[in-house]
């Protein structure tokens, strides 16, 4: 794993405080460190945050050859978290969609099994598309949804033949070594009045910061972690406007919900068998635990 180091990946800023120190234990790495939903290992790189626009990330990160690998190999066993997350993340987006003129390509970048994609298709797109760096998400996907997915972690390229209205990417920008790259690329690439949605974890939401490093957003997955400010600097600074920032709410199963906290594995595996006795490991709670829908408009 070679490491390069970077400036604040949102405003380029070099001046920052240390946030959290490293704690990666190499022998632990595995194929489900860069899988989707997995348990939490709290493993981290050292994390500073920048001064300019509050952004926490991680200033000495993998390069892109480990990165596309890590993800093109990750496991996936996530396809009904996967569902839940992409019918909440519809519902919030379904307000900002009536607002298009016109609903061309909808692009879902970081789209897993493709979940989001027929509820895309549903509000009216005439097109959708998917970009997945896992092979075994996209393998995941029922086949008339695989289609609609392209392999590989993001560039302008892929979507070159596409004319997009709407470009997205849920749970994603916390990923990738460049996401200020991502968030001009779909500029670029949107057509005039279309939008840009993201969902990221808010370091500064209550439960994450009660749970300090104990909080499952603290992955060694996680190249950078946002908050009001550092998300609205982002799109502010690759030219969109009237940018929203509200929160988002997520609804899951009990069992994925334990899943994410940081109890002991004893006490998980107790309440877990606890809830099946009692048949509710499978019921669905909505909770704000500290995620960020923000939307930007290209004039």
């Amino acid at each position: 794993m070679d490491i390069h180091e970077r400036p604040c990946p949102v405003c380029g800023g070099k001046d920052y405080t240390l946030f959290a120190k490293e704690k990666v234990e190499r022998d632990k790495i595995t194929q489900s460190t860069y899988s989707s939903r997995k348990e939490p290992e709290f493993m981290r790189f050292r994390l500073v945050r920048c001064r300019d626009c509050e952004l926490v990330y991680a200033p000495s990160i993998p390069d892109m050859s480990f990165l596309d690998s890590a993800y093109g190999e990750a496991s996936y066993d996530s396809d009904e978290e996967a569902r839940r997350a992409a019918l909440s993340y519809a519902k919030a987006l379904s307000p900002y969609v009536d607002r298009l003129q016109n609903k061309q390509d909808a692009v879902d970048v970081g789209a897993g099994n493709g979940a989001l994609l027929p509820l895309l298709k549903k509000q009216g797109f005439a097109r959708v598309i998917g970009i997945e760096p896992s092979q075994a998400a996209i393998d995941a996907a029922p086949d008339d949804v695989r289609r609609f997915l392209r392999k590989g972690l993001f560039t302008q390229e892929m979507i070159e033949d596409l004319h997009p209205s709407l470009m997205c990417s849920f749970m994603t920008l916390e990923h990738m070594p460049n996401p200020d790259d991502f968030v001009k690329a779909s500029y670029s690439a949107l057509s005039a009045g279309g939008g840009v949605a993201v969902v990221v974890h808010n370091y500064q939401g209550a439960l994450n910061s009660l749970l300090g490093l104990r909080s499952p957003i603290m992955d060694i997955e996680h190249l950078q972690l946002f908050c009001p400010k550092a998300i609205k600097t982002l799109l502010s600074n690759a030219g969109f406007e009237n940018i929203a920032v509200e929160p988002l709410k997520n609804e899951y199963p009990l069992r994925y919900w334990l899943r994410l906290s940081p109890l002991p594995k004893v006490a998980k595996s107790f309440i877990a068998r606890l809830l099946e006795k009692l048949n509710i490991s499978h019921s669905q709670f909505s909770f704000n635990v500290g995620n960020l829908l923000a939307v930007g408009w290209k004039r």
